[in-house]
């Protein structure tokens, strides 16, 4: 897990890194803009024999990342962009092991994504290419700028942000389309209240710069160093697409200084159907807390491979039980509960997802919403 961390941090500064301008502009903040080839695309295969749903977004140069899981458990594993991959894309799973899935391949002109999956102990073949039914398409916008802490200092620290959303733009009508949009307004820190994409893309950028200019007053001149380079990056992406769910993430790093920086994600799970972003009360009958903490305990020990009988504060967490957050979103076959670094346990372990199969809590959850 710490190696994972590390590696998700990693990939966020080196993009970043990416960005920067080679020096300062005399007398002003200077600004980057990239442009970049950029898509959502939802693609559909067999690896090992069974059929998997992919959600691949490029939103940075040679960077990608997004979601997959195999249509017959309903998982969803998280993907994590590999740099320095070449012409190829490569593809880690997060996850809790220390040596991860990897994914490597290439994207065709005619969409499809074929390479090699492979595993500790296998390796298979995939073919994978686009196909939308029953899904929400989607466009990927982005924007990114930069600023220094003192002008006219070549060796000025930065302060560097980036930003990328989806933005629904086809595969249902005007209606849930407009639903969709309200639910990635309101969760992309949106205080005016924005709807064009352009715009929204650029307030989580513009808030964070401004930021750090207004924090030029506390910066001592004579200290430069790696403390003062501050970057953040906040992304949106798709992790569930088969109506009628929808599901997005909105994921999000900063650095402000100190000895590391701080990171996490939030879900939000549309019922199509309905038109309405789902709640707990939504989902799950009254009551439901106390199964859905024991389940999210055996998930948690599945996971980690915590023995039953070992208290789950005794090395991870820091308490003996875990509570269902609002942090939450469903997939066909369960439910998933996620814990930012610190929320449950120690930064180091990082964050937590943990899947519980409707099964396992089907007395307490809306028949609407059961297999």
């Amino acid at each position: 897990m710490k190696k994972h961390l590390c590696l998700l941090a990693s990939v966020v500064l080196l993009v970043a890194c990416q960005q920067a301008p080679k020096k300062p502009v005399e007398q002003k903040d200077s600004t980057v803009t990239t442009a970049v080839t950029t898509f959502y695309k939802q693609l559909k295969g067999t690896l090992a024999g069974q059929p998997v749903t992919m959600h691949l977004i490029s939103s940075r140069e040679h960077a990608y990342e997004g979601w997959y899981f195999y249509d017959k458990v309903g998982i969803p594993i998280q993907l994590i962009n590999q740099p320095d991959s070449g012409n190829k894309i490569t593809l880690l799973e997060y996850s809790s092991e220390d040596n991860p899935n990897v994914f490597n391949g290439q994207l065709s002109a005619d969409g499809h994504f074929t390479g090699t999956w492979k595993g500790a102990d296998a390796q298979y073949d995939f073919d994978l290419k686009e196909d939308y039914t029953q899904a929400v398409q989607f466009n990927i916008f982005t924007f990114s700028d930069s600023v220094t802490l003192f002008y006219n200092n070549p060796k000025s620290p930065m302060g560097i942000a980036s930003a990328s959303i989806v933005w629904p733009v086809g595969g249902a009508d005007d209606t849930v389309l407009n639903v969709i949009k309200q639910v990635i307004s309101a969760s992309s820190n949106n205080a005016k209240g924005e709807k064009d994409p352009e715009l929204l893309v650029k307030a989580p950028v513009d808030t964070f710069l401004q930021f750090y200019k207004n924090s030029r007053d506390d910066a001592d001149s004579n200290a430069l160093g790696a403390i003062w380079d501050w970057n953040t990056q906040t992304d949106t992406r798709v992790v569930w697409n088969q109506y009628p769910l929808l599901v997005l993430e909105n994921s999000d790093y900063s650095y402000t200084g100190g000895a590391h920086g701080n990171w996490g994600s939030g879900f939000h799970v549309i019922d199509l159907s309905k038109k309405k972003e789902l709640t707990l009360n939504d989902v799950f009958k009254p009551g439901y807390k106390t199964a859905l903490s024991s389940a999210l305990a055996k998930s948690f020990r599945k996971k980690y491979k915590l023995p039953a009988n070992e208290p789950l504060d005794k090395q991870f967490l820091f308490s003996k039980t875990i509570v269902p957050n609002d942090n939450f979103f469903l997939t066909n076959k369960g439910v998933v509960f996620n814990y930012t670094p610190y929320e449950i346990a120690a930064y180091a372990v990082g964050q937590i997802t943990l899947f519980i199969p409707f099964e396992d809590v089907k007395t307490v959850v809306n028949e609407a919403y059961l297999p």
